[in-house]
């Protein structure tokens, strides 16, 4: 697990996510910083952004998550990626202003159903601001491909 996901250690939405049947495992994947590539290598694909490639795990091809068991539980939870950790949180750059903004996406029942507390998504926002993250990575994440039922709650630089 990288350095910067532990610093995420304290989320852990394991039994609001454990009874959530759309399960973002299923469907959706986690973009890589470069320093968690090699943890994941034996399960990870490459996507190629317009500023080149990264690397993910979760769900490709309509297979979910090689990592999800059978009860839809996470089999690394303890050592997810940082992009795991995050969502339903997540952190583009806008390459206008160079601020980093924060979105909170929609396409989480968890969300949708107010399960996750606004003091957990406050304490995530503070923990992101603190992160160092680098902007060449975050400029590829921001391209990766994503649905972008997104709505913004900060912005720092």
């Amino acid at each position: 697990m990288s350095r910067l996901a532990y610093k995420l250690d304290f989320v852990n939405f394991g039994d609001i996510c454990s009874s959530c049947i759309q399960n973002c495992c299923r469907r959706f994947y986690a973009v890589l910083l470069p320093e968690e590539e090699e943890d994941f290598n034996d399960k990870s694909f490459t996507i190629i952004t317009e500023k080149g490639p990264v690397k993910c795990i979760g769900s490709r091809g309509g297979q979910p998550c090689p990592y999800l068991d059978e009860r839809g539980r996470c089999t690394i939870y303890s050592k997810r990626p940082l992009d795991c950790r995050l969502w339903p949180i997540m952190v583009y750059l806008d390459f206008k202003t160079r601020e980093k903004v924060i979105y909170l996406d929609l396409d989480c029942p968890a969300v949708r159903e107010e399960k996750i507390s606004i003091n957990i998504v406050k304490k995530i926002i503070e923990t992101v601001k603190t992160l160092n993250l680098n902007e060449e990575w975050l400029e590829k994440y921001t391209l990766a491909p994503w649905p972008n039922n997104l709505v913004e709650i900060g912005r720092f630089k």
